[in-house]
Parts: structure tokens; C-alpha cells; sequence
């Protein structure tokens, strides 16, 4: 393409302004300092001007002040900016660690180690000999429990997503869609006793079914009671959510300020008085069967999984993953069975997710230390004070409001700035898009393997039906993926 058309396409794309970044910029300035700045360079250069104290002394006194800090403000600002800047990139770094191993996952898993050679009988050669109903029947559940491992390792990437956002992961689709029904309903279960469950089926594909059809009835009951509460403890978590939300706007916070604030508060090394309160508690009142004895000794009711859901997602599912690995090994290459060699690349991608998850977890929880970060804002607020009036000593009247509200706005913004990206995982425009990443993610996993993308279509048919939008796209995405060449042996 010629150099000038280049040039021309490229101005012709829509792409917004500078402004909007400008706005955003503007709105992220603290509420309260910069108002308070304003109006304290209105009274400094009302005082000169009414002769009240001289302007060669406060000039002075401000230029000897911003001198002194200068240096050590912009020491501390660029370290800031370069710790910040160095979590995000770790930040990108871990999610395309991420990325390449369910990549490689779901490629070894789209392709199953079925037996080399069966004779005419339908048998496998010196084996016991078996029907071919029988070979074919062991073969569907082999591909069953390898779709279920594709569907944990692109589950894994939402999972990461809401345990970073601090955000309830389930029952929200598409993640509902893609871990094993077992699973699920195991999330159902209280101590008392289970509830709710379906036929547990784990990766070994030992089924567990109702002695009489009374037990039917009443499962299914259960089940149904289950899902319903599960729904209202849903809808209840997210009205909550959306309550603070709405809180946190209009009392006019930043929620990723706050959240670095509370996490710098909990890496001080102070003991926790609550904490050693309710421990004092229950060594005065004794343990009674596992539970925190009352004054009647009557013990806490068991609560259900539905009000303390899993606390690690993430790592639940690779425990589950690990689980399948190993039992797909287990089973014979007859049964299409894994060999130990692809048995140990799969526990290396566990393993590397493992590692993924652990690092994003530090990125996360590790924000830069408390006293480093009230020792700056301390140092700008003062550097700030001090430069109206240092500014007296080289022009004199209104100008120096205007220059203290540049000033401002430069090293507010910027600390503000500095701060909601080191976040690295939030939820602004200045974290990284999870979203997005994860959407890619289970894109290319439909692409890379057809099986696992019929077994994602049957579970969305049975939330949405047949005629819903996403299926239509989902059979289109299929049938695109049928007409890739693949060679032949």
C-alpha cells in the first residue's frame, strides 16, 4: 500500500480526542485538596498585596522551603511511578503466562490418545476381550471427562478474574457453563447434611445412584429448593454490591484508593485486638464438637456454602484439574487413556497455572508501604503550600493562583495516577481489562477445539434454549471451524 494512502486511512479512523483524557485526568484530582489550595492562594496573595507581611519574606521563606523538597519529592514521585509502572507490566506479564498455557492445554486436550490398533473383534490386541459397545461406551466417557478439563481451564481464567475483582464468581454464566455440573452442585452442600446434589459423578466416572424413587422425589425437590436459594443469595450480593457503589460515588471516593489503603493497613505489623478478643473468647468458652460453644452450650448452627462460598475459586479448580490429570493418566490407553508423557506436560501447565495465580495474587495484595505513602502525600502538601508563596519573588497578583493551580493539578494528578494504576487488578480504566483477557481466552479455546465447543453448546442450550442469539453465534463459530484443513496420515 502506497505510503500516502497509509497515511490517509489511518488519519480517516475515528479516535477520540484529547479531551476526554484530559477530563479523566481532571477527574481523578482528589475533591477536597485542590478547592482548599485554591482558596489558600487567594489569601496568600491577599495578604501580600494588603501589605500585612512582606512579600520579600514570604517569597523567601517559600523559595528556601520548595528548594529543600524538590529533590526529595521528585525522588519519592518517581519512584512511585516506576514501582506502579513495573506492576502493570508484571501484571500483563502474568495474564499472558496465563493465556499460553490454556492455549496449550486445550490443544493437547483436543487431541485423545485412543488405542493404536483393535482387531476385528472390536477387542484391543492381547487384552481381555470386550464388546466394542463396550470400548466405545469407556471411549465417550474418556472424551466426556477430557471436555469437562477444557471447560476447568478456560472456567480458570473467570475464576482468576473475580478473585482478583473481589467480585462472587458463581452462578453467573458463562462460568456456570463451563465447570462440571458435580462440581456445582457439590457448592450446594451444607455440613449437616447434602443437599441439593445431583448424581456425584467425579473423574473416575463412578456414579452413586438413589436406592427407591421416594429418594428421587426428594432429591429433586431439594435440588429445586437449592437453586432458588441459591438465586436469592445472588441477587442479594449484587444489590449489596451496587448499594456501596452508589455509597462510594456519592460521598465522592476512589474505591482503588481505598482499597490500597485498607491493604497497607493490614501489612502493618500490629496485632489485631479483635482478633485476640475472639480467641480469648474461645479459650474461655471451650471447643464443643468442632463449634464455638454459646453460654448454653448449645452449638452454632451450620451454615450452608451458599452464604460462605469457596474463598480460593482459582485454586479449587486447579486441585480438581490435578484430580483429572491424574485420573485420565490412570485409565488404560485402551480406554484412551494418557501416556506418562502427556501426563507430565499437562501437570507442568497445572503447575504453571499454579505459579500464575500465586504471582497475581502478590500483584494484587501487595501495594507499596503505608509510611512511604502518607510521607509523600506529607511532602506534597507542603511543597504545594510553600510555592505561592516562593512565586512571590518573581511575579506578584492573580498569575499566582493560576501557576499554583497548574502545579497542582500536575503532582495531584499524577500521585493520584500513579496510585489507581499500581493497582494492576481493579476494576477502572487504568487497571488492566480482565474482561476482555478472558473473553479472548474462551474465543480461541472454542476455536482450538471443537469437541470442548459442542460440550460448551449443550449446556448453554439448556440455560437459554435454542433460539437465543449466542447459540446462533456459538453454531456459526462451529461451523467455521469445521472447514479448517488439517492433513492426513
Amino acid at each position: 500500500m502506497p505510503r500516502s494512502r497509509r497515511r490517509t486511512l489511518l488519519s480517516s479512523q475515528s479516535h477520540p480526542g484529547r479531551f476526554p483524557f484530559l477530563a479523566h485526568t481532571i477527574a481523578r484530582l482528589p475533591p477536597r485538596q485542590l478547592p482548599l489550595l485554591i482558596l489558600y492562594s487567594f489569601i496568600v496573595v491577599y495578604i501580600s498585596k494588603r501589605g500585612w507581611i512582606a512579600p520579600e519574606t514570604l517569597g523567601k521563606s517559600g523559595a528556601a522551603v520548595v528548594g529543600v523538597l524538590s529533590m526529595v519529592t521528585g525522588l519519592l514521585l518517581s519512584y512511585r511511578f516506576s514501582s506502579a509502572l513495573s506492576k502493570w507490566d508484571e501484571g500483563k506479564k502474568v495474564w499472558v503466562g496465563v493465556r499460553t498455557d490454556i492455549r496449550d492445554g486445550i490443544r493437547m486436550t483436543n487431541h485423545p490418545s485412543l488405542p493404536s490398533s483393535v482387531n476385528k473383534g472390536g477387542m484391543p490386541n492381547g487384552k481381555t476381550p470386550l464388546t466394542r459397545n463396550d470400548i466405545l461406551r469407556q471411549q465417550d466417557l474418556v472424551r466426556q471427562r477430557t471436555d469437562e478439563l477444557s471447560g476447568l481451564l478456560v472456567g480458570f481464567s473467570f475464576a482468576l478474574q473475580h478473585h482478583l475483582h473481589g467480585t462472587r464468581p458463581l452462578p453467573r454464566p458463562p462460568l456456570s457453563d463451563l465447570l462440571p455440573p458435580p462440581f456445582l452442585s457439590s457448592l450446594k452442600r451444607t455440613e449437616a447434611r447434602v443437599r441439593f446434589a445431583e448424581k456425584p459423578l467425579g473423574p473416575s466416572g463412578i456414579t452413586v445412584f438413589p436406592s427407591n424413587a421416594s429418594g428421587e422425589q426428594s432429591s429433586t425437590d431439594s435440588s429445586l429448593h437449592g437453586d432458588d436459594e441459591w438465586e436469592l443469595s445472588n441477587l442479594r450480593d449484587r444489590a449489596e454490591e451496587a448499594i456501596e457503589s452508589l455509597a462510594q460515588a456519592v460521598a465522592g471516593k476512589s474505591e482503588s484508593m481505598d482499597a490500597e489503603l485498607t491493604q497497607q493497613v493490614q501489612q502493618l505489623n500490629i496485632p489485631d485486638e479483635e482478633k485476640e478478643k475472639k480467641a480469648a473468647d474461645i479459650k474461655v468458652k471451650g471447643m464443643v464438637n468442632g463449634h464455638t460453644a454459646t453460654m448454653g452450650g448449645t452449638p452454632n448452627k451450620p451454615r450452608s456454602n451458599l452464604h460462605s462460598p469457596v474463598s480460593n475459586l482459582p485454586l479449587a479448580l486447579l486441585r480438581l484439574m490435578e484430580a483429572y490429570v491424574i485420573g485420565m493418566a490412570e485409565v488404560s490407553k485402551e480406554r484412551g487413556g494418557w501416556d506418562e508423557a502427556k501426563l507430565e506436560r499437562m501437570l507442568g501447565v497445572v503447575k504453571s497455572l499454579t505459579a500464575h495465580l500465586g504471582e497475581a495474587e502478590r500483584l494484587q495484595a501487595t501495594p507499596p508501604p503505608l509510611p512511604l505513602t502518607l510521607h509523600l502525600s506529607h511532602l506534597l502538601l507542603i511543597y504545594l503550600l510553600a510555592l505561592p508563596c516562593s512565586l512571590l519573588c518573581v511575579v506578584s497578583g492573580y498569575p499566582v493562583v493560576f501557576i499554583t493551580i497548574i502545579a497542582a493539578w500536575s503532582f495531584l494528578g499524577l500521585e493520584t495516577l500513579v496510585g489507581e494504576v499500581g493497582g494492576v487488578f481493579g476494576m477502572s480504566e487504568n487497571h488492566h481489562p480482565l474482561p476482555r483477557y478472558t473473553e479472548q481466552i474462551f474465543s480461541e479455546s472454542l476455536d482450538i477445539s471443537p469437541g470442548f465447543a459442542k460440550s460448551y453448546r449443550s449446556r448453554l442450550v439448556a440455560r437459554v434454549g435454542e433460539d437465543d442469539d449466542e447459540v446462533t453465534h456459538l453454531d456459526n463459530k462451529l461451523r467455521r471451524g469445521g472447514e479448517h484443513w488439517l492433513p492426513s496420515f
